[in-house]
């Protein structure tokens, strides 16, 4: 499976760093030491930030 995510990001150039990320450490996926071979950058774990959104409440006087 390495060999072709090699092909597909080096040669064929059908897929991309973000895209090749999405599937380091999946079970059908590569390895982070993959990664590296594969694009010749380390491999950074995206990070999760939760959102948060703040409500506003306005009040009216009569």
């Amino acid at each position: 499976m390495v060999q072709i995510y090699t092909w597909a990001y080096q040669d064929w150039k059908t897929i991309t760093k973000e895209t090749l990320a999405t599937v380091v450490g999946l079970p059908a996926g590569i390895t982070a030491e993959d990664y590296k071979a594969i694009t010749g950058e380390a491999y950074v774990a995206p990070t999760t930030q939760a959102t948060t959104t703040q409500a506003t409440t306005t009040s009216t006087t009569n």
